[in-house]
């Protein structure tokens, strides 16, 4: 079984977007509208994704299984 991760930047590249998703719905969208939890939840998503495939021990994107006889 092969695990394949992003790289290190890419993986803190991704947090930090997602980051700056947050922070643009926090500013432009009222707090007393559903959509809002919505997209506060994908963008906490994206940043926890991307920060454990980054340092996680086994943060993996994708798992290979080979069978190899």
């Amino acid at each position: 079984m092969a695990r394949i991760r992003p790289s290190k930047p890419m993986a803190v590249f991704g947090a930090v977007v997602g980051v700056a998703i947050l922070v643009f719905g926090l500013v432009n969208f009222p707090l007393d509208r559903p959509f809002i939890w919505l997209w506060l939840a994908v963008g906490i998503g994206i940043v926890v994704f991307n920060l454990w495939a980054a340092f996680g021990k086994n943060g993996a994107t994708q798992i290979i299984d080979e069978d190899r006889r």
